[in-house]
């Protein structure tokens, strides 16, 4: 190997050293801070590398990747899905994916341009025992980032350092809320998906060294780790880490000889004993007491969660049954979401743009020949690992645990989905098995006939100079601009908050435009921004009416050229609705609301926003007709209940709305302000009083229930009432007394007192 080459190898290496520790990138200046940095900053680095190797590649063949069945179950895979978005239902979507995700098409080469680079430089075991050390490293200190995490969160108040600034700063906070730890991932089930990988690393080293110091270190890095493992209170990765222990002790017990026998027995032990120990305990107080435990404990088929996963995997077999071949594209599964939606998962989160189970999102996003190039991934590497050890090219603790580390990453995706941090570390094993399984036989080999031929002086100088420019429009077009976007979004939502009224819409429409002008991946997203700062901007009376009137003319245009973009996103179209009724433009608003249900007909949201536009436009009786079949669909969900009572009150039909509360409230007079205030619409104060009066008994401590019930006093003509309640809501709050005497002041000069 010449120096050259030497040189160019060890920086490719390097640089691919680099990414273990990308897990600690948080960047607060764009949106999605736990995502878009990680990916971006990873992107470049490969786009850089992945230009590099290929003209070093021109001129030295061992830089070029060696055949083996994992090779071409990537390259099977990549070509597959390729097809996949050439006919997705949006190429573009699929392509490009957003912010929140950031995969797509355009993700997936990125992580085979990894692959690709990681086999051709790291060559032996040897390299990949260093690259394991790295990721390692990074693991451990991300373990320790968790436990100053639960350390804070067990104190009241948390961890807080004074730099000097007006406010504290709060440190080590779970980033996701709750209890469940997520380090510098911003979600618990990243973390745990990443530790589950790191783990099995550390169980493969500490039974591969014989230094007694060294493997204090790797069973207190396991231990360090595990425990982060169980306080991501993350089900999935548990199940499948206990399942991949079962599958090593199975496969050693097997394979194994001796001493080996033992520990392999003792780890199938540990993987039976443990679940069926918990769910003898689950009732007990220890587990109880316990956040944690209490959330594995719940596990069960009637679990909500449970349920909800049920009926998101039946939706998105019905979206493959309708295009089985090559399925929808990636980041299609909105569109099976929103096609096959069942009602029922109204106490979910509204979107769901993943089936969480990867197996499910391939076979929807790729079809059956997507699916089958992914698992054919997994085939190719344990085919790999079973060829070597029966020849003696591997040893059984690798084989094994490899075999067994693939094995619980499997049974994990079964109910989550994966991300970049575990795409990284998958694609790592992939490239590592051909190197570990060659032998020492084959370390120094390099590909063989035409494959081996260096390209000639001109070819390589043509090469550089197109990889150059080439990477040049790559890192503007795919990564500058849509960086520029993510923080444009950022830099609306801070104008938005912080901005006096007074120019506030200028600002916002001038933010927003440099976003959107970018051009890129990202403008759906600020689109949809734009609709939710068009609500607030709409109700907030410190903006002038023509400065609003400005702002949501410029949101209505950006999220009509959105709805032509994408004419099938359902998404799209309720941000435009919502968008419509803020700005009062109720025939627009029951349009659009119209045009989604017909695409996504169980949808009860799109029901409410009809009828809200039927109700502003005076049309009561199909406001009530919107309602009725929201309630029909789900006659559980109480925002349908709320709502479908609203109208029968505001259409006169009080006998009915009575039987509704009955049925769901238990009384005839529930206690929310909202159907008092729907009463008073109606001029029926003896009812809306009722009401009032009920929510004041039961918040005698309240100055606001107080205040409320004044308010309704003075609507229903009592004038003394709502004084004595205005009076009763400055005793119980002082700071109300000059606002509450001024009103008590109107009230005696509007009743002539």
């Amino acid at each position: 190997m010449s120096s050259a080459e030497r040189t160019l190898s060890w920086i490719l290496k390097g640089g691919l050293l680099l990414t273990p520790f990308f897990v600690f990138i948080v960047t607060r200046s764009m949106y999605f801070p736990f995502i878009t940095g990680k990916n971006f900053l990873f992107r470049i680095l490969i786009e850089g590398l992945a230009a590099l190797w290929i003209w070093g590649a021109l001129a030295y063949p061992r830089l070029r990747p060696r055949s083996s069945p994992v090779f071409w179950a990537v390259i099977a895979f990549t070509a597959v899905m390729g097809v996949a978005t050439i006919f997705a239902l949006s190429p573009y979507r699929s392509f490009w994916s957003g912010y929140e995700r950031m995969e797509g098409y355009l993700g997936l080469l990125h992580l085979v341009a990894y692959f690709l680079l990681l086999v051709s430089v790291f060559m032996t075991e040897r390299d990949w025992k260093f690259f394991f050390y790295m990721s390692m490293s990074a693991s451990v200190l991300i373990s320790l980032y968790a436990v100053g995490q639960l350390y804070c969160a067990s104190i009241p108040g948390g961890c807080v350092i004074n730099d000097g600034k007006p406010t504290e700063q709060q440190v080590f906070v779970i980033h996701q809320g709750g209890t469940r730890v997520d380090a510098t991932f911003g979600n618990a089930t990243y973390l745990a998906a990443y530790l589950l990988f790191h783990m099995f690393f550390l169980i493969w080293f500490f039974l591969r060294t014989s230094g007694i110091g060294w493997r204090i270190g790797y069973a207190s890095a396991f231990v360090l780790e595990a425990v982060i493992l169980f306080y991501t209170a993350t089900r999935g990765a548990m199940l499948g880490f206990l399942g991949g222990i079962l599958v090593f002790g199975a496969l050693l017990a097997l394979f194994a000889r001796g001493g080996m026998r033992k520990i392999a027995l003792a780890g199938v032990g540990v993987a039976v004993l443990v679940p069926i120990l918990f769910f003898s305990l689950k009732d007990t107080s220890f587990v109880r007491d316990n956040e944690v435990l209490v959330r594995f404990a719940s596990i069960s088929p009637q679990e909500t969660t449970t349920q909800s996963r049920f009926t998101i995997w039946g939706m998105a077999l019905r979206g493959w049954q309708e295009r089985p071949i090559l399925g929808w594209g990636q980041e299609s599964f909105i569109y099976v979401f929103s096609k096959y939606y069942e009602p029922s998962l109204w106490r979910q989160e509204p979107w769901f743009d993943r089936a969480h189970n990867v197996f499910l999102d391939w076979l929807t996003a790729g079809g059956i020949l997507g699916l089958a190039a992914y698992l054919s991934m997994f085939a190719a590497a344990l085919g790999m690992l079973w060829h070597a050890f029966r020849r003696n090219r591997i040893d059984v603790v690798t084989a094994c645990l490899f075999a067994a580390l693939l094995a619980a990453h499997f049974f994990q995706i079964m109910f989550v989905f994966d991300n970049l941090t575990s795409y990284l570390l998958f694609f790592a094993v992939l490239a590592a098995i051909p190197a570990m399984t060659r032998g020492a036989a084959g370390e120094g080999e390099g590909p063989g006939g035409f494959w081996a031929t260096p390209a000639s002086g001109a070819a390589r100088g043509f090469a550089g100079a197109a990889l150059a420019i080439g990477l040049v429009a790559v890192l503007y077009f795919a990564d500058v601009k849509p960086m520029r976007a993510a923080a444009a979004i950022l830099a609306s939502l801070q104008v938005q908050q912080t901005a006096p009224p007074a120019g506030k819409v200028d600002q916002l429409i001038e933010t927003f435009r440099i976003g959107i002008d970018q051009g890129t991946f990202g403008t759906r997203e600020l689109r949809e921004q734009l609709s939710q700062v068009g609500a607030a901007v709409g109700s907030d009376t410190s903006i002038a009416d023509q400065d609003q009137q400005k702002f949501l003319d410029f949101a209505v245009r950006e999220l009509e050229s959105q709805r032509a973009t994408e004419p099938n996103d359902v998404r799209a179209m309720a941000f435009l609705a919502t968008l419509y009724a803020t700005a009062g433009r109720s025939t627009d608003a029951v349009a659009v609301a119209n045009e989604a249900l017909a695409i996504s007909e169980k949808r009860i949201p799109f029901y409410f926003i009809a009828a809200e536009a039927y109700a502003n436009a005076g049309d009561v009786e199909r406001a009530l007709a919107a309602l009725k079949t929201a309630y029909d669909l789900a006659p559980d969900y109480p925002e349908a209940v709320k709502n479908y009572a609203i109208i029968l009150i505001l259409a006169g039909k009080d006998a009915e709305a009575e039987a509704l509360f009955e049925k769901h409230y238990r009384t005839k007079t529930p206690s929310m302000q909202v159907f008092a205030d729907a009463y008073a619409r109606r001029n029926r104060f003896d009812k809306a009083v009722v009401i009032v009066e009920a929510i004041a008994a039961a918040s005698p401590t309240s100055a606001e229930a107080q205040a409320n019930l004044g308010s309704m006093y003075f609507r229903a003509s009592r004038p003394n009432d709502a004084i004595r309640a205005f009076e009763e809501a400055i005793r119980l709050e002082p700071r109300f007394q000059q606002q509450g005497e001024d009103i008590i002041k109107q009230i005696r000069a509007a009743s002539g007192r």
